[in-house]
């Protein structure tokens, strides 16, 4: 249920004209990938450093960039598997300095804490499960959270002060998103193996 899967011609209207604007700033997919990841890095810094709201601003406009990057490389066909890869293992690493960083902030108070933890291993497992599955050549995309949610929920709980909230949706939808694919794959797995009605 990502926003760009149901809503992919719609941000296409913001995207795509911002996107341009970019390609004749002289940006690159790449270039996009790494500012995002850098920004993230510097949210959560300030973030920690006491301003939590400035920190989660910053880094919700850092990871907005994934928006562009993809189209960037459209625009510019420069789209590669190893572009790919990297923006997938960008991603990976802002999702675990955001987390790292609620952990951090939740270390004193054990059910946030723990909250927390679940919804970085639902993170974590509902990314390989998709990545696992395309590998071999079904599609998992389905799911009640995937990565624009979670990050705009996590970033607003945690700058505003509600993360145990914020981590007990994260959480609890997690787990559903991961049984969702779960299932989704073992639908298209049995498909492939059931003998076909004659």
């Amino acid at each position: 249920m990502a926003v760009n899967a149901h809503f992919r011609s719609i941000t296409d209207r913001a995207v795509v004209p911002m996107g341009r604007g970019m390609v004749r700033l002289g940006l690159t997919a790449n270039t996009l990938t790494t500012l995002g990841l850098l920004g993230v890095v510097v949210g959560m810094g300030v973030l920690l450093s006491g301003r939590p709201v400035l920190g989660g601003w910053i880094a919700a406009l850092s990871t907005a960039l994934d928006a562009f990057d993809g189209t960037v490389a459209r625009l510019t066909n420069t789209q590669s598997e190893l572009g790919a890869f990297y923006d997938s293992v960008a991603d990976r690493v802002a999702d675990a300095t955001i987390f790292g960083a609620c952990l951090w902030l939740a270390r004193d108070e054990p059910l946030t804490f723990t909250l927390v933890m679940v919804a970085l291993a639902a993170a974590l497992i509902t990314s390989y499960v998709r990545a696992k599955a395309e590998s071999l050549g079904w599609d998992a995309t389905v799911g009640l959270i995937e990565r624009p949610e979670r990050v705009v929920i996590i970033l607003l709980a945690v700058g505003y002060g509600f993360l145990v909230w914020g981590a007990g949706i994260l959480a609890v939808g997690g787990v559903i998103t991961i049984v969702q694919r779960l299932h989704a794959v073992y639908g298209q797995a049995t498909a492939v193996t059931q003998p076909s009605d004659r």
